[in-house]
């Protein structure tokens, strides 16, 4: 017996669907928006809300220190504006060396974005010549540094016949031995100096201390004769003995400053920068090892001497054959 539906249940079914409130097509629209830009706007708005507070605070500082720095003599006054100069130059130096190693290091990634990592197959057999040549036009027109990293490379790769017959292109030589940190990273990167700039400053600063404190004791002088004020010259010894370490704390901070920025910032980056592009070339690149040469030629050596066995017991069965024909 075939159920019918009561008018009641068809009126139920037809029915139309509720209507989606304002709400929430609204926060489905957003759903379906990427937020990647509010995250940058937030930490703009965050890095230039913390410079103006930083600004304010530098006002605010100076300001209050406005009688302590007229008690600076102008000799540590002067030191400390050339320490603050030269630790400014010396990062802004820096910071350009690091973005022209880092240029130098993405040209020659992007060369190499467009190649596949070297397959199993081609890890066994090597690279054909079609993909070498393309390596070639592509990368080999890089100029500079990066055209003189795939020359380092091209001269470690070799043609090489394995024993089974495929034949492809190997690098023979590791990748940090073709790409050397000091070719990739310090021709760009002067991290020896960078990393005696922090105690340059602060000998520096300790240097302009002792200065002002020695021009200072070269104005105490001693009278026997003037029984009321034999010492003159020690109140200006006294007076502005704060001030004359203010060059070496000064120092102390533009050092800690810098040497986090070159941790940090410069060296960090371009240590990371250096491993990423050996890996690449590492996946592109199929090595040779020393220990598969060594198997090949024992391979090739069994091969031999399994056919000069082979090629003896003929030789022998021939003979036998021979010697009993002549017999019969």
């Amino acid at each position: 017996m075939v159920d019918v539906p009561s008018p009641s249940d068809v009126v139920a079914e037809r029915k139309p669907a509720p209507e989606v409130t304002f709400f929430r097509k609204t926060f489905d629209r957003l759903a379906e928006h990427d937020f990647q830009w509010a995250g940058t706007l937030f930490k703009l708005a965050f890095w230039w809300g913390a410079a103006f507070l930083a600004l304010i605070l530098a006002f605010f500082a100076l300001y209050r220190l406005k009688g302590m720095l007229s008690a600076i003599p102008p000799v540590i006054q002067a030191a400390c504006l050339i320490l603050i100069a030269m630790a400014v130059l010396l990062t802004r130096s820096m910071l350009r060396e690091r973005r022209r190693a880092l240029d130098a290091h993405n040209r020659f990634l992007a060369a190499l974005a467009d190649l596949k990592p070297a397959t199993d197959a081609e890890r066994t057999a090597g690279l054909p010549q079609s993909k070498i040549s393309a390596l070639r036009r592509k990368v080999g027109a890089l100029p500079g540094k990066p055209g003189e990293w795939w020359l380092a490379i091209e001269q470690s790769m070799e043609y090489y016949t394995s024993p089974t017959g495929n034949e492809g292109w190997f690098l023979t030589r590791s990748v940090p031995e073709c790409l050397p940190e000091e070719d990739v990273v310090d021709s760009f990167y002067n991290s020896a100096f960078h990393q005696s700039v922090p105690g340059i400053l602060t000998a520096l600063g300790l240097l302009a201390t002792f200065v002002a404190i020695l021009m200072a004791l070269a104005g105490v002088t001693y009278n026997p004769r003037d029984a009321m004020r034999p010492v003159s010259g020690i109140d200006q010894l006294i007076n502005g003995l704060s001030g004359k370490f203010l060059s070496s704390i000064v120092a102390l901070i533009l050092s800690i400053v810098f040497t986090l920025l070159e941790k940090k910032i410069c060296d960090r980056q371009l240590r990371n920068s250096y491993d990423t592009l050996t890996k690449r070339c590492r996946d592109v690149f199929p090595f040779l090892t020393q220990s598969r040469i060594l198997l090949d030629i024992q391979r090739i050596a069994v091969a031999q001497s399994h056919r000069a066995n082979t090629a003896e017991q003929r030789a022998n069965t021939v003979e036998q054959r021979a010697a009993a024909t002549e017999r019969g």
